[in-house]
């Protein structure tokens, strides 16, 4: 069996992000493990600069070790009121050693990064979507952001503060332009996303998650986000994998 951690309950605004523990057992194998999220905030408050973070990756590390996890979803604001920091740092460096990691305790992202993970080797960056341009006679493009991103993805990279609470550290990284694929995974299995993509270019504004990129896709795509998108997150992933994603 896959051990995927959650530690602390999923977010509560997060939509259509909840899951079917015996699917998941007996489909893919992966066993979920609930954590309190108290063996996290039991650190107390920290430093609010990277000597802060690092403590709370050391504390999840720790924690993916004694419950032997192949993965882990942290519920991470649960750590702004608490720690005065963030879990970005944490969950960057813990996808770039191998170890799928999510933010806001969202197990379908968890499941759908360790799946990117598996069949295309690489890790994979959870974002949102953010902005639609639509210009006649060229392809859509969207934009999607968030706050933490596997630093192995980045060409370039510098350290800010987290877009919602103003604390802590985030990552503002610059992404290679070319192709990535966009997937998702529902929960229960029953539906899957999965598009090549192309990602165009980079932007940094201030009031978005701090990992900003544009992908140009199909007409078809735009419409899924705008009708009947798997929840907002979603994970991307460097390189063309819809064929291996569909076969299996």
């Amino acid at each position: 069996m896959v051990r995927l951690g959650l530690i602390g309950k999923p977010s509560d605004w997060l939509i259509a992000s909840t899951y079917n523990r015996d699917i998941l057992a007996s489909r893919l194998g992966v066993e979920i493990v609930e954590i309190p999220i108290e063996e996290v905030t039991s650190l107390g408050e920290v430093e609010n600069g990277m000597d802060g973070a690092l403590r709370i990756y050391e504390r999840i590390r720790d924690i993916v070790s004694r419950y032997q996890l192949d993965g882990v979803a942290l519920r991470c604001f649960d750590l702004l009121t608490t720690i005065r920091n963030t879990g970005c740092i944490a969950l960057s460096r813990l996808n770039d050693e191998g170890i799928p990691a999510a933010c806001e305790g969202d197990v379908p992202t968890l499941v759908t990064m360790l799946l990117a993970k598996q069949l295309s080797g690489c890790p994979g960056f959870q974002c949102n979507p953010a902005r639609i341009e639509q210009t006649p006679g060229q392809a859509p493009t969207m934009l999607f952001a968030h706050c933490t991103l596997p630093l192995s993805m980045c060409q370039s990279y510098s350290l800010t503060t987290h877009f919602e609470s103003g604390i802590g550290v985030a990552i503002h990284g610059e992404l290679p332009t070319g192709d990535y694929t966009l997937m998702k995974v529902s929960g229960d299995l029953s539906r899957v996303f999965v598009s090549e993509v192309t990602l165009i270019r980079n932007q940094y504004e201030r009031n978005l998650c701090r990992t900003q990129v544009w992908l140009q896709m199909s007409d078809e795509d735009i419409q899924y986000f705008l009708t009947n998108p798997i929840a907002n997150h979603h994970v991307l992933v460097p390189g063309k994998w819809s064929k291996k994603i569909n076969h299996l």
